[in-house]
Parts: C-alpha cells; structure tokens; sequence
C-alpha cells in the first residue's frame, strides 16, 4: 500500500504537471528576460559613477516589477502546495522534504506490490517529464527543487530498469576545488553553470578529516563524508542568479518580496551562505 506521504507527493507531482504548460508559455520567458536584465546590471558600476547608478537604479526596478509576478504565481503557489501537503515544514533550508519523507520512502521499498510499482513508475516519468521540460527553478525555486530532485531521486533510483541516471539532464555538475579562494574564484566565473562545489573538510576546519568525529548522527546536510558544500543552481535557464559583487543591499526588510529578489541576484550571499554552513557543522562538531 502506497503511504500517504508518498500519495502527498504524487498528488504535487500533478499539481506541478498541471501548471507546466503556463510555467513554459509565461513564466520562463519572464525569466529569461529577468537574466538579460542581471547582466546588464552586473555591467554597471553604480557606486563610480552617476550615470552607472542611474541606470543601475532604473535596472533594478525593472528587475523588482518582473520579478514580482515570478514570485507570486510560481513560487508561493508551489511552497503553499508543498507545505499544504507536508512535503515541506517551512524552513528556510528545505531540510524538512527530506526528513518528512525518507521513512516513508525507505518503508515502501522494503514493502511494495506490483500495483505500486506500476504507479511509482507513472509518477516517476510525469517528474522527470517536468523538470526537462521546463529546464528552470524559476529564480527563486533552485533550493526546493535541489531538494525535491535529491529525495526523489534516492526514492526512483530504486523503481528503474536502467542503469542510466535518469536525473542527469538537470542535476547539478560537482566541481573540487581545494581550498575556500579556489571555492570563491569558481563560484564567480560558474554563476551561469549548474554546479555544486566538493571542498576538503580538513581545508576549512584544519584538521584531517578522520580526526573529526560528530556527534549527532541524524542531521541532513549538504556535506558527504566532510566534503561537499554546495552552490545556488545556476544554468542558462536554470537556478538562481547571483548578483556582481559591486552590488548593495538598500532593500527595506518589510518587503518579502522586494528581499527576496534582491536576494535572487547577490552572490555574495552564496558565499556568505556556506560559512554559515560551515559554522553550523563546526559548533555541532566541537560542542
């Protein structure tokens, strides 16, 4: 018998089949146009000159009124669905898809029937359909869909014929690089690649990673064996789009909306994203 998180996520897997057509027609054009628009922006240099950040501010705007429609019909109704379903609790790092979901996952492959082995496949298929065809994460929506892609795939790996990964067309590439200059120096000439990022666990805690030894065992992150932290999903029509670092933060924090696109486009925030990871996994290791 399917569990019902399970039926919850077929039930999404619908609700996003159902809106891909208006997702292609309206949406990713929208956003191909808000990425033309970042690299103007990234072009000018608004803190040098004035005529820079005339047009810098006369991007900008453009940028907050096209963003806004993005964010409204594509992103809060796929996060309101999500948590509506408990797929997602709503936290900010989307930690909760994988924890609300792996033990049914893991229960249904030890316990299936052919039944449900014929419409995982169905469902599995419609997935795979929507994230080709839309090719995108709209902006806003590369953390949810990182995160949907990677429990889904641990889920449908397990129902397939093939060796083939089937989620390759739209799964982030992983880059090593060596040390934290190297990470950053990536980060800024791949911001148009869908990449993540391998770095030693030892080149930023400066212990060999053998000697490290955590002590909480239940937590999901983005690091595997102490190796692997992770960028913002970036394609030519993909991912999140990350702002020129010549760039400043003048947005009013009541407006969700306007901090959200800002945020969309400021890379510096990726970087500042991964020390807070790093951060994180260093005091839960030393406490």
């Amino acid at each position: 018998m399917i569990p019902k998180e399970i039926e919850a996520i077929c039930i999404f897997i619908d609700f996003l089949d159902n809106n891909k057509e208006e997702y292609i027609n309206k949406y990713i054009p929208l956003c191909n146009e808000l990425r033309d628009l970042d690299v103007k922006r990234n072009s000018l240099h608004p803190n040098a000159n004035y005529k820079d950040k005339q047009e810098y501010d006369k991007v900008q705007s453009q940028i907050e009124l096209k963003f806004k429609p993005v964010y409204e019909n594509v992103y809060t109704p796929i996060a309101n669905k999500l948590q509506e379903l408990g797929i997602w609790s709503g936290d900010d790092t989307y930690s909760s898809i994988h924890n609300n979901n792996i033990s049914a996952i893991s229960e249904l492959q030890r316990n299936f029937t052919d039944e449900d082995v014929e419409q995982i496949m169905h469902y599995k298929q419609k997935y795979l359909q929507f994230r080709n065809d839309t090719n995108s994460d709209f902006l806003c929506l590369s953390f949810v869909f990182q995160s949907l892609d990677e429990i889904l795939k641990d889920f449908f790996d397990f129902f397939k014929d093939t060796n083939e990964n089937e989620f390759k067309n739209f799964e982030a590439k992983t880059i090593e690089v060596k040390n934290i200059n190297e990470l950053a120096e990536n980060i800024s000439n791949k911001r148009n690649e869908n990449v993540k990022y391998s770095i030693p666990i030892d080149t930023v805690l400066g212990k060999k990673q053998e000697e490290i030894k955590p002590k909480i065992e239940n937590i999901k992150t983005e690091i595997f064996m102490g190796d692997k932290i992770e960028n913002v999903n970036i394609s030519e029509n993909r991912g999140q789009i990350a702002i020129g670092k010549k760039s400043k933060n003048e947005i009013n924090n009541s407006d969700k909306l306007a901090e959200k696109s800002f945020n969309w486009t400021k890379w510096g925030i990726i970087v500042g994203a991964a020390i807070a990871i790093i951060s994180i996994i260093v005091t839960i290791m030393y406490s």
